[in-house]
Parts: structure tokens; sequence; C-alpha cells
């Protein structure tokens, strides 16, 4: 009988046990659950006040200047990008279509013109054989290879200054841009990373101008105009000299594009990881404090959090406005020099080989331009996107 009490007893406590257990689970589960809430409560507020604190009001100054970024207002932008607004598809495809037809009829009466030159030298040219005088070939020759220059050149001029410009805008942009970007990451808790990138990208922007300014575009300049004098006896005289010009051009911007990406791989593999022991150990150190740490971890877990997604929503925003700003004058360049290309080809059989030659340099000139622009865009776009993700991912 007594061990038969004992036994009730002995179950009785172990189901008031089990119901104590199962009580304290959900009770801990409830408690995490408003946690959690109050974390998500907790990231929106920081985002808005992050958001608030940061100045966006000279990039949209700089924005608003160009004709290709009037719509844009980058603060809007940043937030569509947070809250994960997905980008039109078909506006953009439609967009893209109507720049390259327009650069086509744009450049259609150049098309007529060089067109129109080619097949009167091809007269030209008949006549004086049946009248057997060389003179009046080359004289014939001369004339007309000179009204093709002229307007060579002049297309050659457009395109050079359409590239020089959208140059200027992108090192502008990312002048204007370049402290915003370096607070946002501040706010994630990578002060020593921000530091170093705020000094690396100026010094890598006004390098990149006067390399650009002084040394690639009037070197493309100087190739334009040697092939251009090339084509006009039978020999080539300064074929070697081009061709030494393109390879020079083509290894100054490899280097480039190696001196930067180099530099950035070299920085973002130690500043991060200084920034990320710094928070860990003052992380840890706060949560050694009894009663203060678990609420203070937490307070640092979302306002890290919080700098975190509004960096990489700036650094994502920089991205698209670069491509903005590049992909009308890129499109300009690569339709005229396709045009060109495609010009030289179908005259050939009907043209003199010198007039061939002079329209596809015109040609080679602007793709040699259009490669300085991408060059470019590639060495910033892979610049922010290298500094925000080695930022991200040492969390």
């Amino acid at each position: 009988m007594r061990k038969g009490c004992l036994y009730v007893l002995g179950l009785a406590f172990m189901l008031l046990a089990l119901s104590e257990k199962a009580y304290g689970a959900e009770a801990k589960v409830a408690k995490e659950n408003e946690l959690s809430l109050e974390k998500i409560s907790g990231d929106s507020e920081t985002l808005e006040s992050y958001l608030a604190e940061l100045d966006f009001s000279d990039i949209d100054e700089m924005l608003s200047r160009q004709e290709s970024t009037q719509e844009l207002n980058f603060r809007e932008l940043v937030e569509k990008l947070i809250a994960g607004e997905e980008i039109e598809k078909g506006w953009l495809i439609k967009e893209i279509c109507s720049m390259v037809f327009g650069e086509i009829a744009s450049f259609r009466k150049t098309l007529v013109q060089i067109v129109l030159l080619c097949m009167v030298f091809a007269i030209l040219y008949n006549f004086a054989d049946v009248f057997e005088n060389p003179a009046v070939t080359e004289i014939s020759f001369y004339l007309v290879y000179m009204l093709l220059l002229v307007l060579l050149m002049k297309s050659f001029f457009i395109l050079r200054d359409v590239s020089a410009e959208v140059l200027e805008e992108m090192m502008v942009f990312l002048k204007v841009l370049i402290p915003t970007f370096t607070m946002s990451m501040a706010f994630s808790g990578q002060i020593t990373t921000a530091a170093g990138f705020y000094d690396m990208t100026f010094l890598l922007i006004y390098g990149m101008e006067w390399a650009l300014k002084y040394l690639m575009i009037p070197a493309v300049q100087i190739y334009m105009a040697l092939e251009l004098m090339n084509y006009l006896t039978e020999e080539e005289l300064l074929s070697k000299m081009t061709d030494l010009l393109k390879s020079g051009i083509a290894w100054a911007l490899k280097f480039l594009f190696t001196i930067v990406i180099g530099i950035n791989v070299i920085q973002n593999l130690l500043t991060p990881v200084i920034d990320t022991f710094k928070t860990s150990l003052i992380s840890k150190t706060a949560g050694m404090l009894p009663g203060l740490g678990t609420s203070i971890n937490a307070v640092t877990e979302i306002m890290v959090g919080s700098g975190i997604i509004i960096k990489n929503g700036i650094g994502l925003a920089a991205i698209l406005v670069l491509l903005a700003l590049c992909a009308e004058p890129l499109i300009k360049v690569g339709v005229m020099t396709f045009l060109y290309k495609l010009l030289a080809a179908i005259i050939q059989p009907v043209s003199d080989r010198r007039m061939i030659g002079c329209i596809s340099s015109a040609g080679e000139s602007g793709r040699m331009l259009g490669k300085v622009v991408v060059t470019t865009t590639v060495m910033f776009l892979v610049t922010i996107a290298m500094v925000t993700a080695a930022t991200t991912f040492n969390h």
C-alpha cells in the first residue's frame, strides 16, 4: 500500500515538473517572438533614423543636371531597393531600343553623305580611266578624300566629346557619393574601412581623371589623325606607328584596371577584418555584463544590421546610377562604330582601298573610345561592389 502511494506521488510530481517545463518553454517561445517583433520594429525605426541623417542633396542636385538622370531621386531609389521593389524590365528594354534607333536615325545623314562621296569617286575614277590620265584620278581622289576626312573627323569629335563628357559625369557623381557612402559604412561599424575607402577613392578619382583627360582621350585622337594621314598615299607609311599607339592604349587601360583592382583587393582583405574584430570584441565584452549584456548585444545587432542594409542599398543605387549615366553615350559610340564598320564592308567592292581603310579607321577609333569608357565604368563598378560585399560578408 505504501509503495502504491509513493508511486502515485512520484508520478504526480513528474507530471507537475513536465507541465512546468512545457509552460517554461512556451513562455520562452513567446518571449522570443516578442523580442523578434521588437527587433523588427527597432530595425524599421533605425533605418528611418539613419536615412534621415544622411544628406543626399548634393547627389540629387548632380543627377538633376544630367539629361539621362533628371527623373531620378537618389533617396527614393535607395528606399525602393531596401524595400525590395523590382525594376521594370519592359520599360528598360523599351528605352534601350529607343536609344539605339534614335542614334541610327541621327547618324543616317552622315552615312548617306559618305556613300554618295564613294559613288562620286567611283564615277570619276571610271571617267579618268577612259581618258587614261592618272593625274585626273589622283586629283579626284584627293578631292573626295578631303571631303570624306571632314565628315569622319566631325563625327569623331562628336564621339570624343560624348566620351569625355560621360567620364566627367561619372567622376562628379563619385565625388558627391563618397561622403554619403562612407557615412553609411560608419553606421554599419566599418569605421576603418570607411576612412580607407574615402582616401583611396578620392585618390583613384583624381588619378583616373588625369590619366583619361590628358593621356587616353588625346591618344585616341592622335591615333585617328595618324590613320587618316596614313591613307593619303598608296603606301601605308604610318601603319607601324598607329599599331604601336593602338597597342599602347590597350596596355595602358589594362595596367590601370590591374592597379585599381589590386588596390581594392588588398584593402578589402584587411580593413573589414579589423572592423569586424573591433565590433566582435566590443560585443563580447558587453555580453559579459550581468543583466545588460543581452540587451546591449540586441541593440548593437539592430544598429549594425540597419547600417549594413542602408550601405548595401546606397551601393546598389550607385551602381544603377553609374549604368544610367553611361548607357546613352555607350549606345551612341557603339552604334556609330558598328555603322562605320558595316559601311566599310558594304562599299568595299566598289570603292578605293584607301577610302575603305579611312572609314574603317574611324570605326576603330570609335571602338577605342568605347573601350576607354567601358573600362573606366567597370573599374568604378567593381570598386563599389567589392567594398559593399567585403563590408557585408565579414559580419
